[in-house]
């Protein structure tokens, strides 16, 4: 099986310390997208940012930095100087679907005026130093935008276009609308990378035989209640091994813990951080709800830290089936944004 994954950027759960650490104990993925760098913040970038993607960082998984922003002159300070560090692409964040983002006609919310996308394409293409990869949706109100979209997308030299197939006003709820994807893939131009709703083989396997033009896959929130998901893809078959998975958990979440620890200095922000991550980590147990509410009511890292070993000695594992079919949601009300 020759197609290439990658692992979609989830602002806030699939920084620099998620990647390291998943790529210790998992294989898989070929690629990963850092969460967006924004241009709003005037002409000098957030270290932690530029530390996402520094390449000294990301040598286990190769990292596409992504930017999220409308403003040319910054894209193209920002593309210089990571051409600057070795990178050889960039990828253009049109996918957002955070109303806070959009109304700003950032991400997503740029989707309704191509001619915009346009002039700024027109400006940044003839000096920026990298190849230029683009994610979107179908539109932001419909995907009957996807039309004029795929007519601009088509006027310019992109390396790809990772394609998520809802709107922006979905978020990331309701139908997908994989028709209008499948009569849109011919008068694309450019290598399409599918991002949607990959949560276990089955699934792949359907997308796969569906759109067997696409050969490159985006895989996002399956990933924090599987990190299995890529490895099974590849290898074509699930791990049957119940020891193996848990010991395999376990030692991620041990390794993630001391990466972030590294970082977060001091307890409440770190605890806080764990627990985000739990809304999803406890997909991987059979009592996941009571576990999730369990340790989200902890106000001591140090509990949070015995409460957390404890689950991985004594709680079930969630049936592959369960895992597998289990929906794309938190069991908090945090979002993650594509």
């Amino acid at each position: 099986m020759n197609n290439i994954l990658y692992l979609a950027p989830l602002q806030g759960y699939t920084e620099l310390e998620f990647r390291r650490s998943w790529s210790k104990f998992f294989t898989g993925f070929d690629l990963a997208l850092s969460p967006f760098i924004p241009l709003a913040e005037g002409d000098r970038f957030r270290s932690h940012q530029l530390r996402d993607i520094f390449p000294d960082e990301n040598k286990e998984l190769p990292v596409i930095p992504q930017v999220l922003g409308n403003d040319p002159e910054k894209f193209l300070t920002l593309a210089h100087h990571l051409h600057d560090l070795g990178y050889q692409t960039i990828n253009w964040n049109l996918g957002c679907p955070k109303r806070i983002v959009a109304r700003k006609k950032r991400g997503s919310g740029l989707l309704p005026y191509p001619d915009m996308i346009r002039d700024i394409l027109e400006k940044i293409i003839p000096d920026l130093p990298l190849k230029l990869s683009i994610k979107t949706r179908l539109g932001y109100y419909s995907p009957m935008e996807f039309a004029e979209l795929v007519k601009v997308y088509n006027s310019f030299p992109l390396q790809n276009l990772i394609i998520h197939p809802r709107t922006g006003l979905q978020m990331y709820d309701g139908a997908m609308f994989l028709d209008d994807i499948e009569n849109a893939l011919p008068q694309i131009k450019h290598e399409v990378v599918f991002s949607g709703e990959i949560i276990d083989f089955e699934s792949y396997e359907k997308f796969r035989l569906r759109f067997p033009s696409i050969k490159s896959w985006m895989i996002g929130r399956s990933v924090l209640s599987n990190p299995f998901i890529p490895e099974w893809i590849k290898a074509g078959k699930i791990e049957t091994n119940e020891q193996k998975i848990r010991s395999k958990l376990q030692h991620f979440h041990e390794e993630l813990y001391c990466e972030i620890r590294y970082r977060i200095k001091f307890d409440r922000p770190l605890l806080n951080k764990m627990k985000d991550y739990w809304s999803y980590f406890s997909h991987w147990f059979q009592k996941e709800q009571s576990i999730f509410i369990h340790l989200a009511h902890l106000d001591s890292l140090n509990d949070f830290n015995e409460s957390v070993k404890k689950i991985f000695e004594t709680e079930e594992l969630a049936s592959f089936e369960a895992r597998s079919n289990r929906p794309l949601t938190t069991n908090s009300k945090a979002f993650i944004h594509i």
